[in-house]
Parts: C-alpha cells; sequence; structure tokens
C-alpha cells in the first residue's frame, strides 16, 4: 500500500514537472515536488498509525494453505476434516463408511467470522494479487465457513478477481482419507494467522 501511495506521488510529481517545466520556473518546481515528498512522508506516518491501530483491534497477517497442508502440518486433525467435509459436502456423502449414519460435525466455533478476523482473510487474499491487480478486500466474499480449528479457519472465497468460467470443476479429492467433493468455482482454503 505504501508503495502505491508514493508511486502515485511520484508521477503526480513527474506530471507537474512536466507541466511546469517549460520556462525558467525550476524553483516553483522544486518548491511543488518538496511540498509532495513532505505529504507522501505524512500520508506514510499516518498508514503506520492506522496499521498500529488496526492491529490493536485484532486484525493480522496471514497465509494460505490447502487443506492438505495444514493436515499435514498438524494444524487440523482428521475430526475437524471430518466436520470440514460434513459442511462442505453437505452431509456424510462420500464419507459413509469413515464417519458413519450418525455423525454429528463439531460445531462451528465461532459461529461466525468476527470482523477483523475476516478483513484479515480477505486482505491476505488481496495481497496475494498485489502484482497482478490492485485487489481491494471489499472486491473479496467469504462465501462458506467451515469453522476454525486450531486458529485455522477453513473458508471458501470469492472475488471479482477471477474468472469464475475458467475454473469450473466437478471432482473429488482425498485429504487424509476423508473425501472433500469439489463442484464448483470457488476454492476452499485453510487461513491461518501468522501470529498462530
Amino acid at each position: 500500500m505504501k508503495k502505491l501511495l508514493i508511486s502515485v506521488f511520484i508521477f503526480v510529481a513527474l506530471v507537474a514537472a512536466f507541466i511546469c517545466g517549460c520556462n525558467d520556473e525550476s524553483a516553483a518546481l522544486k518548491q511543488r515536488i518538496d511540498s509532495l515528498e513532505e505529504k507522501v512522508a505524512d500520508l506514510e506516518n499516518d498508514n503506520e498509525r492506522l496499521l498500529e491501530m488496526l492491529y490493536g483491534l485484532g486484525f493480522q497477517d496471514g497465509e494460505f494453505y490447502s487443506l492438505q497442508q495444514a493436515y499435514d502440518a498438524g494444524w487440523i486433525t482428521k475430526e475437524d476434516l471430518k466436520s470440514i467435509a460434513y459442511y462442505h459436502n453437505g452431509g456424510i456423502e462420500g464419507n459413509e463408511e469413515v464417519m458413519g449414519a450418525d455423525f454429528e460435525p463439531q460445531p462451528k466455533m465461532p459461529k461466525v467470522i468476527d470482523k477483523m478476523t475476516e478483513l484479515s482473510i480477505k486482505q491476505t487474499y488481496c495481497n496475494n494479487l498485489r502484482e497482478e491487480s490492485n485487489a481491494k478486500p471489499s472486491g473479496v466474499t467469504i462465501e462458506r465457513y467451515y469453522g476454525a480449528y486450531s486458529n485455522c479457519y477453513a473458508v471458501v472465497l470469492d472475488s471479482i478477481y477471477i474468472d469464475h468460467y475458467a475454473n469450473v470443476v466437478d471432482e473429488w479429492k482425498a485429504v487424509g482419507e476423508i473425501q472433500i467433493h469439489y463442484t464448483d468455482h470457488f476454492f476452499m482454503t485453510i487461513w491461518k494467522g501468522k501470529g498462530d
């Protein structure tokens, strides 16, 4: 975000230099550039203060992992996978033998994602796209939430930044002997805060 702000102000300074650089107004131009540099420094300081406030309110940096990666790392258990599959598949379909007919998934805890964690997840998604686009959290949607397991949030994300038609699938994938049925363009992922 800082780089974007700096780039914008440098661009503005260059445009100002081009427009005003015609005559002997170099002193005025230098003064304008100095003023813009001060504004950039002020914005960077404001950014730092805002980030500190967000972190104080519970915002955190995080990373996305596949179910397999989270399972292999020991962050989610086989029982967690069963609950995630139950919520994702809409029941025990594909896992009848492993779960049994009377399987009850773990309750989603928390029942809904708090606003700061939601913002953190969306911001992580945007950070992963930054080099390709100017992604913003407002363009990201948490389509489905399957619970938090040892501070790992199982979510299905969508955004205006992906081509939905290129990613349509209908396949089963096994993780720790638990079958997950993928039937649409959304992708399931595990988000884990870096501080966890």
